[in-house]
């Protein structure tokens, strides 16, 4: 009885092995990640503003690209109606005055914004008007990312980009007078 009970539970885990585990998603991540440089953008992008200026952070990303290679659509690939954009860029909030047009704020201090998908136009945008209130300089490194996922743990989709107009040390640069 024993050994049968071995052989029964040894075959399951070899079973269990090679299928998956029960509940377990299959996921086949390779080329799920890309660069694709300047999807962020500052509207205008100066050397110098006055106090009071506003500027726009703007991202427009079609859903149907060819960003990882082959043309796919991202909503039908995720359904995420809120793609996530973790930037550095955030760093522009800090003592301005603030108004999203389009998205939303997902977390301030960590300078995530949620990316929103117009089923109308099938493209995610972000716009997010910023007036200059604080003045001196501004310098912040752009690394940035979209991250695009689904209600499950598998296709998921990241895009890594930066602001457009970073200079030769990967910074963005102003001064507020």
């Amino acid at each position: 009885m024993v050994t049968k009970l071995l052989k029964f539970t040894g075959l399951f885990l070899l079973l269990a092995t090679l299928t998956g585990c029960p509940g377990e998603e299959d996921c086949f991540d390779y080329g799920s990640t890309t660069r694709v440089d300047d999807l962020i953008k500052i509207i205008p992008l100066q050397t110098t503003y006055n106090q009071g200026d506003i500027v726009t952070l703007k991202v427009t990303i079609p859903a149907t690209n060819t960003l990882f290679g082959q043309e796919f659509n991202l909503f039908e690939k995720t359904g995420d109606i809120n793609a996530r954009l973790v930037t550095t860029a955030g760093y522009l909030f800090n003592d301005n005055q603030v108004a999203y047009l389009k998205g939303s704020i997902e977390n301030y201090e960590g300078g995530w914004s949620n990316v929103s998908y117009n089923n109308v136009t099938n493209v995610y945008e972000l716009e997010i008007l910023i007036k200059l209130n604080r003045t001196g300089n501004y310098s912040f490194i752009t690394n940035d990312s979209f991250e695009f996922q689904g209600s499950t743990k598998c296709n998921r989709y990241r895009i890594d980009t930066n602001v457009e107009g970073w200079n030769s040390e990967g910074k963005i640069e102003f001064t507020v007078q």
